[in-house]
């Protein structure tokens, strides 16, 4: 059973459910720190839950445990992950970044962020890192690396666009290849690399 942790629109925990329709991997539910995140106006078969970071953590944990809840997927979640979580559940705490880690990652590189110092630095490539999660800020032993060249008039906005494509095929199936013990896919999506 995986818990979902989502701060924004739930593209990538949607991509997670769609995935795993066919019962490989379950999910708990999703777990927001933000009401007006627009995960909550997704049409997902799953509960959505409030928290306030801080303040439910022994709570939503508590929560998790009675779930059986043995896997945390940070899916677009924008607080820091609290240590008691990433204690319960080891190197079953996954998260995604859209950018090549080492670089472009740390406090404050999320999102557009990463995209438009990406593309203002003129850099020949970019992609996405799926990590596990530990107390330091995007520095956790990675799991998949993805990579995509940048083109000729790329803007912050085309790049993450493109990226964000890349997430939903890679995120769900790294996710499941770890938590099941399978080989990821060789055939990458057209226009990628590793």
């Amino acid at each position: 059973m995986v818990a979902l942790l989502a701060s924004g629109s739930g593209s990538n925990a949607a991509a997670m459910l769609d995935f795993w329709s066919n019962g490989a991997v379950k999910a708990a539910g999703i777990w927001t720190n933000r009401r007006t995140a627009g995960v909550w106006n997704r049409a997902l078969d799953v509960p959505i839950f409030h928290l306030v970071p801080g303040q439910d953590d022994e709570a939503v944990l508590a929560q998790w445990r009675e779930a059986g809840v043995s896997a945390l997927v940070l899916a677009g979640y924008l607080k820091p992950v609290p240590p008691l979580w990433i204690q319960a559940f080891g190197d079953r705490c996954y998260n995604i970044h859209p950018a090549l880690l080492p670089a472009y990652g740390g406090h404050g590189m999320y999102g557009h962020h990463i995209h438009e110092a990406v593309v203002a630095a003129d850099e020949a490539e970019s992609g996405l890192t799926i990590h596990r999660v530990t107390e330091r800020y995007d520095e956790g032993p990675i799991l998949f690396q993805m990579r995509t060249p940048l083109r000729p008039g790329d803007t912050a906005e085309s790049l993450g666009a493109r990226i964000l494509q890349g997430e939903h095929w890679a995120y769900p199936r790294a996710v499941t290849a770890d938590l099941l013990g399978h080989p990821m896919p060789t055939q990458l999506p057209e226009g990628w690399s590793k």
